[in-house]
């Protein structure tokens, strides 16, 4: 008897299917009467054309609206597809992730442990790559609370066999500093932080640091800690708010040279984090190549809409297509250089992300993450 061929939706993210196939079978899972979300189910009544019947391709995500500003106040439930209750593999409850609060409330999204599992897995395997081994203790300096990324750093952690620690870290009252002017409040917090990041690297063995570029910049200014950190620290990545390629540059060269720094890109709305293109030289800026094409990049002319040429600056629009969520088009508040994916998968890698001053009618305020 021959076997089922597999889902394209339950590959290994490391094995990916063909981008159009993904889509198709996307489409028809989340747009089905006997699967499909509520959500769905309910907006397709309202668009201008049959999603089972027009989308076939990666290009025809573009006819779906961004709709990633209604995840601030839609009910958790009405996102969760219809068909998880049959998979009885998937009896877990959803986690809920929210995003920082940059352009305004929080947008909320959840995951089911079979999407947890492909984009945990395949994290692990690209800090793999860049050197990290079982064993070295971590301290995530990163969001915890109701903030995915929190959770991705303990149990990555706790894949490598590493004790975690971490420290207390709310980027939503950071952001409520910056905004109203509070500048001595804001460096008090920051001291603050700082504070509990230098008694844990005096008294613990700290391999692997996971950390915020303002926070890094912040510890950089304290000798005792630049000290700590290159006595200790084996890898150190950073994630969550920009970096310049200049101060990229310096902390590699001068401030940490013995120190393993891999620059993670991460979003809520794509479900990942992806950690830079291994074995950029030092001039060369981070890379980043998403697990396509279940999280997909477009580098484009916010004008035109039509994709900017390879090497050039232009807006970001992700894709994350799962069994969890399909949430298509999503135009984000980062502007990025394009690059040809480096495994020649659909849609583009980026390099030099930076988010725009204003996003719809907020001013896009970083913070500490």
């Amino acid at each position: 008897m021959t076997e089922r061929a597999a889902s394209a939706l339950d590959l290994d993210w490391d094995s990916p299917p063909d981008a159009d196939d993904l889509v198709r079978e996307a489409v028809e899972w989340h747009f089905n009467p006997k699967t499909g979300s509520e959500f769905w189910l309910e907006r397709a009544k309202k668009l201008d054309f049959d999603p089972r019947k027009d989308v076939r391709t990666v290009a025809d995500l573009t006819l779906f609206p961004n709709i990633v500003d209604e995840l601030r106040d839609i009910r958790l439930e009405t996102l969760i597809p219809k068909g998880y209750a049959s998979l009885k593999r998937f009896s877990e409850r959803p986690v809920v992730g929210e995003s920082g609060g940059t352009t305004g409330e929080p947008k909320r999204v959840f995951a089911l442990p079979d999407v947890i599992n492909h984009a945990w897995d395949w994290y692990h395997r690209r800090l793999e790559d860049h050197g990290i081994t079982k064993g070295p203790n971590w301290l995530g300096v990163v969001p915890t609370g109701p903030h995915m990324v929190g959770k991705l750093a303990r149990d990555t952690a706790a894949s490598f066999d590493a004790i975690f620690f971490t420290v207390d870290l709310d980027p939503r009252w950071a952001k409520r500093l910056v905004a109203r002017g509070a500048v001595d409040e804001l460096k008090a917090y920051v001291n603050h932080l700082l504070d509990q990041i230098e008694w844990i690297l005096r008294s613990q063995d700290i391999g692997v640091l996971a950390i915020t570029p303002p926070l890094l910049e912040a510890a950089c200014q304290r000798e005792s800690l630049v000290e700590l950190i290159n006595a200790k620290v084996r890898t150190l990545t950073w994630s969550g708010a920009s970096m310049d390629e200049d101060t990229r540059h310096l902390l590699r060269t001068e401030v940490f040279p013995d120190v393993n720094i891999v620059g993670i890109y991460g979003s809520t709305m794509i479900f990942c984090a992806i950690p830079e293109r291994r074995g950029t030289s030092l001039e060369e800026p981070a890379i980043f190549d998403p697990p396509s094409p279940f999280s997909m990049f477009s580098v484009i002319d916010p004008d035109t809409k039509e994709s900017v040429p390879y090497g050039e600056r232009g807006q970001l629009v992700c894709h994350h297509i799962t069994r969890n969520l399909f949430l298509p088009n999503n135009l984000e508040r980062d502007t990025a250089v394009r690059h040809k994916h480096a495994l020649g998968l659909a849609g583009d890698a980026l390099s030099e992300v930076k988010p725009v001053k204003a996003f719809g009618d907020k001013a896009v305020i970083e913070g500490v993450y």
